[in-house]
């Protein structure tokens, strides 16, 4: 679930009257997203650029969801590409977070798991479950604060520099790596159980 933005809000209406294509902003938060493991091979003070990166991703998520609502010619391809886009997003942040020190096996393991949720979600809307009725911990908005943290950490401690700056680096990233795999996790058992529940008597 990506962050909603109220169409009469004042955000709503500036993205509305911008008169964007809803695929120019998948295409924007896609850039975005790519650029972010290039912050962490610089490293250094050049981390913290990674925080507005993802915040761009996240307010193209956010004028997509609102801008193919009110649109009347949303093209097919945009419908087929955005969640790839968005599956290719979270693969860059994860391989940001491998450049800066990560275990690998978390950051596969992170994927996979978000991979399976999305995939859950997705199959649950296409029998006919639009509104599962709760929020998990595993949803698109979780997952980008969590990035975010990590990120923000990160660069924060590059930044303040000392002698053993490098392995606080990645502890940093590495906690929030395993705190958005255990979200995951816990997610896709929350989104399983409601599902399974809602499907009972299939």
């Amino acid at each position: 679930m990506y962050m909603r933005v109220p169409a009469d809000s004042l955000m709503g209406r500036a993205i509305l009257s911008t008169r964007l294509a809803p695929g120019a902003v998948v295409a924007l938060g896609l850039l975005a997203s790519l650029f972010v493991p290039v912050t962490a091979l610089i490293g250094g003070a050049a981390i913290l650029a990674a925080l507005p990166l993802i915040g761009v991703t996240a307010f193209a998520e956010a004028a997509y969801a609102l801008l193919a609502t009110r649109s009347d010619h949303l093209s097919r391809r945009v419908l087929v590409f955005e969640p790839l886009v968005g599956r290719l997003a979270e693969a860059s942040w994860l391989l940001a977070l491998w450049f800066l020190g990560a275990p690998g096996w978390a950051v596969v393991a992170t994927g996979m798991l978000c991979w399976v949720y999305v995939q859950t979600r997705s199959r649950a809307r296409q029998v006919g479950l639009r509104d599962l009725g709760m929020t998990t911990l595993g949803e698109r908005s979780v997952r980008t604060l969590t990035v975010a943290l990590g990120f923000g950490a990160a660069g924060v401690i590059a930044v303040g520099g000392g002698g053993e700056y490098l392995a606080w680096i990645s502890g940093a990233v590495t906690v929030a790596v395993t705190a958005w795999l255990l979200m995951a996790a816990l997610g896709l058992l929350q989104l399983v159980i409601v599902v399974a529940a809602a499907l009972r008597d299939d």
